[in-house]
């Protein structure tokens, strides 16, 4: 054979060794690509994306069903599901199950954070008799489910709870000068062996309202006394700098909120205008906006709705508390109800206005003002999903602790929206009343028991039917307030004992 020729048949080999090598490395890097992005072939033979379900559970290690199948890992995991509808179970030993049906949307991330799972079989255990019975002025538990707070009615002294482990510790918070109807009485000496004349204080006024910040280290309290209302910055750790905020700034009847969360920073809406005030040197802004009917703001972030006016549409509007004026979102239209809210949620503005039975919801970064055109550039902010229309006009739109949840709400007519996907669920709840029992549960109290569900209706469970007093006998609440522990080890209640309203709690999670 000729040598140059047996070269060129080796050339070729090698080449085309060479070019099915790089062929396979591309078929490898194309299937393993369309893998992840969760391509799959069907049984019929044609390619389908599936989804990426991602699940966590409290508590972890929960066994899991999908369709009527048991998988091989507990909880928390991620599993990758074909597009459409599946039926998911969540079951441990010694708890309660939880059932939902889900959706898987081709290529999409499905993230359920929430499922939980009641420990079975508990004890309740009265831990602290909190006063004699009806003579409890108020009883608040904090947003971060750390702490309770309440007093007696008349008394100059909080109680301050903390029940962020198994032993509860209570601290007396002396209010006396603090609290306006706070007034000193004498207390006559009697006889000549009895005490000498005392003077105390005792409390004359209402609390009407109690809002914790965040950092769990002040309450924003609204006092009631001689049919006026005043408004108090309470300093939990250090209640000698506690502050009277409506005559440190000279307000009359003013609505407040929390921009930070040590509440150095406040929203105050007098007469229409809204101002920042500080409470650490007690100054006060400008007027940030003019004309405002409500607002809602997430820290500095607002949305507000203006007051119409003669020759002046109401507008929607969002400011940024850095700016210099505000960006008008839309013109209201006439003789409609208004809702609004505002939520941040994975590094995102969520923006929601009801306009009568139609919800719309912008996602993207609050519009930065421009001297030159007042309105949102649309790169900025567009729509969650097509707007929403509800069966009926809701009285109240809330969003849910995490910001994840927006439930619009008439009675007992619930629809939640999930800010993750748009989806709503519409259903009637066992109550008019909307209280989160954590970030995506509801509960109520209702008979002396305690209800909760999930945000979309789901998984409705009596928590009393599993619970017993020491003595065996039935548990029966005797208030409204409910609270699952930040540690989500324990819940925590009232009930009525022969003489006493008793903090009573049990434990739900091993």
């Amino acid at each position: 054979m000729d040598f140059d020729e047996k070269n060129r048949r080796q050339l070729i080999r090698v080449i085309i060794a060479e070019i099915g090598m790089v062929l396979s490395v591309i078929a490898i890097v194309v299937v393993s690509t369309m893998a992840a992005m969760g391509f799959v072939i069907s049984s019929n033979g044609s390619i389908e994306q599936s989804g990426l379900m991602q699940l966590h559970t409290l508590p972890t290690g929960a066994n899991v069903k999908i369709d009527g199948n048991t998988i091989l890992a507990r909880t928390n995991l991620s599993r990758t599901l074909s597009a459409g509808t599946h039926q998911l179970e969540i079951y441990r030993d010694g708890y309660d199950s939880w059932q939902n049906q889900i959706k898987i949307r081709s290529g999409a991330l499905l993230r359920l954070y929430y499922p939980r799972l009641f420990l079975q079989n508990r004890v309740a255990e009265n831990v602290k008799n909190l006063t004699t019975i009806d003579n409890l002025e108020f009883y608040s538990p904090s947003t971060k489910r750390n702490y309770i707070l309440y007093a007696e009615k008349g008394s100059p002294e909080w109680q301050l709870v903390d029940v962020r482990g198994d032993e509860i510790r209570t601290t007396p918070l002396d209010l006396s000068g603090i609290l306006p109807g706070m007034l000193e009485e004498k207390n006559p000496a009697i006889g000549k062996t009895t005490k000498p004349e005392t003077h105390e204080f005792k409390f004359h006024g209402r609390i009407d309202e109690i809002e914790w910040s965040d950092d769990e280290e002040q309450v924003l309290v609204k006092v009631t006394y001689e049919a006026k209302s005043e408004w108090v910055l309470v300093r939990l750790r250090d209640i000698a700098r506690s502050m009277n905020l409506t005559r440190t700034f000279g307000l009359g009847d003013t609505q407040f909120s929390m921009i930070d969360s040590s509440a150095t920073q406040l929203y105050a809406l007098e007469r229409k205008q809204l101002r920042r005030v500080n409470t650490n040197d007690g100054s006060m802004s400008r007027v940030l906006i003019d004309n405002v009917k409500t607002y809602q703001n997430k820290g500095s972030k607002i949305i507000y709705l203006s007051e119409a006016s003669e020759g002046k549409q109401a507008v929607l509007g969002v400011f940024r508390d850095d700016e210099r004026g505000s960006t008008i979102l839309t013109e209201v239209p006439e003789n409609v109800q208004v809702k609004i809210g505002i939520s941040r949620y994975f590094d995102e503005d969520y923006l929601v206005y009801a306009f009568d039975k139609k919800v719309t919801i912008l996602r993207g970064n609050l519009p930065s003002y421009r001297e030159d055109n007042p309105k949102p550039n649309p790169d900025e902010l567009k729509p969650l999903v097509d707007p929403i229309e509800l069966a009926e006009i809701p009285d109240n739109l809330v969003i849910s602790p995490d910001g994840e949840y927006v439930v619009a709400y008439k009675g007992q007519d619930f629809n939640a929206i999930d800010l993750d996907d748009g989806e709503k669920y519409s259903y009637e709840a066992p109550t008019n009343i909307l209280q989160w029992f954590d970030a995506s549960m509801m509960y109520t109290v209702k008979e002396k028991q305690i209800l909760v569900w999930d945000f979309d209706g789901a998984n409705q469970r009596n928590l009393a039917q599993s619970a017993k007093t020491s003595s065996d006998q039935e548990v029966e609440v005797a208030n409204s307030s409910v609270m699952v522990t930040a540690n989500n080890r324990w819940i925590y209640y009232l009930t009525q004992g022969d003489k006493f309203t008793v903090l009573t709690r049990e434990k739900i999670r091993d």
